[in-house]
């Protein structure tokens, strides 16, 4: 078994707001090791960004949040993040946000702008360099997102639906393109997603949350064959095993939730 590269202990965090407190995570537990790529489902408000944000650190200095529990994780400053929405800079070249990173780092600007080139190169946007964002479609926006947090050479990637807007045949190569990335570069890779059948054929392991307050239900190995992709690895049986268990386990806690309110 590889080393850990984040550990989650009996992680809680409540918010804190002039109607009262919110109980975001309850007694959260599990470990993510070197070179995996662990995915997250579950029903929207059930804290699965929340949880993101508390491993990325972007909890710890907020008054309004109480944490108790343990989150670590190794190289703690070496965390890449692909958000929902794609946060590029617009008056920056798409060459000039993939470096952005290297920039902060004090990279000189002939080095940066060589490694921008050779992420976009790996993600398939070879030649874009000097675009705009405005001047790309949503998904190749996602693809400079994406490039972005791999030049900065994290050692871990945080991702929080990153492919969730796209159009079906968009969002299926983009599928292709992480799992090309991750073979290629080993990154661990942390990824929420409500999509069972992306989690499914990205994930080593499948965390299956519920709740609200959230928590982790329960995991699944996920034994498919290696390398995937996005359509063939629908047609495994171990995907289809798989996909109906998770989608009868996420049906019974959404049928526990509606019980709770009425």
């Amino acid at each position: 078994m590889a080393a850990e590269r984040v550990s989650v202990e009996g992680l809680s965090v409540s918010y804190l707001s002039p109607t009262g407190r919110v109980d975001a995570l309850q007694d959260v537990s599990f470990k993510v090791h070197d070179g995996e790529i662990v995915t997250i489902v579950g029903p929207s408000g059930c804290g699965k960004t929340t949880l993101l944000n508390a491993i990325a650190g972007l909890l710890s200095f907020r008054k309004d949040v109480l944490m108790r529990g343990i989150v670590h994780v190794r190289d703690a400053g070496s965390i890449g993040y692909v958000f929902q929405r794609d946060a590029l800079l617009p008056w920056r070249t798409v060459a000039e946000n993939v470096a952005l990173g290297l920039e902060v780092r004090g990279v000189p600007r002939e080095k940066r702008m060589g490694i921008a080139s050779r992420f976009l190169r790996m993600v398939g946007l070879e030649g874009y360099g000097g675009k705009y964002p405005h001047e790309l479609s949503a998904g190749m926006r996602q693809r400079v997102a994406l490039a972005r947090a791999l030049a900065y050479d994290p050692e871990l990637i945080l991702m929080d639906e990153p492919l969730g807007s796209l159009d079906a045949q968009t969002r299926a190569s983009l599928q292709d393109e992480i799992l090309m990335v991750h073979e290629r570069t080993r990154k661990t890779i942390l990824m929420v997603t409500h999509d069972i059948a992306e989690a499914i054929i990205l994930g080593d392991r499948v965390l299956v949350m519920g709740g609200r307050p959230g928590r982790v239900n329960s995991e699944y190995r996920v034994e498919l064959p290696k390398p995937r992709s996005s359509h063939g690895s629908r047609l495994e049986p171990e995907f289809s095993r798989l996909y109906r268990a998770i989608w009868d386990e996420l049906k019974e806690e959404m049928r526990a939730r509606q019980t709770v309110r009425q």
